[in-house]
């Protein structure tokens, strides 16, 4: 796939555009919206395209964003939202997939709610790794667990003394969080 691109002489304008845009890395790849009726500036749907492109799964364009889905693929919204994560990197494949099924029902649930993210670690990947670091939890455990990441809130987390994740056990947690953490 071939795309524009500034020459490396057009520096300033490239910083404009990564400042407009939030952009951090290159290549960095964006999708906008038509310019609305009244002017003004095209909206961004989605700043995260890079991964979807490369994927090679184009079936949901033009791939606005899902308030789900894997922790890895969510670096941005983990800096940007508060994020509820489960963590299950021990579970047998369905438990996995009722994990993510029962994630996803929830994140439907609170679909008006655009300030939280709603995600799930089920691999021992290193982001799950350094969350269980960083959020003082034991390295490897049989069971599920739920943490709501607030890192726009000055690093802050909460972490369920619940096990059993159930849809209501989910929706319980996010309602009342219990004692703020500090990163």
């Amino acid at each position: 796939m071939t795309f524009c691109a500034l020459p490396y002489s057009e520096r300033e304008a490239k910083n404009g555009i990564s400042e407009k845009f939030g952009i951090w890395c290159i290549p960095f790849l964006l999708i906008l919206g038509p310019v609305p009726t009244d002017g003004g500036e095209r909206p961004i749907i989605n700043r995260s395209l890079r991964r979807i492109i490369e994927s090679g799964d184009l079936s949901n364009f033009p791939f606005c964003p899902k308030s789900y889905g894997a922790l890895d693929h969510a670096r941005s919204d983990i800096k940007n939202s508060k994020c509820l994560v489960v963590v299950h990197e021990n579970g047998d494949d369905n438990k996995k997939q009722e994990i993510i099924n029962m994630v996803k029902v929830v994140s439907k649930k609170y679909r008006d709610r655009n300030d939280m993210k709603f995600l799930w670690a089920l691999d021992h990947s290193r982001l799950a790794r350094r969350l269980r670091l960083v959020t003082k939890l034991p390295k490897r455990s049989d069971e599920p667990m739920m943490i709501i990441l607030d890192i726009p809130d000055q690093g802050g987390y909460y972490v369920s003394k619940m096990t059993s994740v159930t849809v209501e056990n989910i929706t319980q947690f996010i309602e009342d969080p219990g004692d703020r953490q500090q990163l």
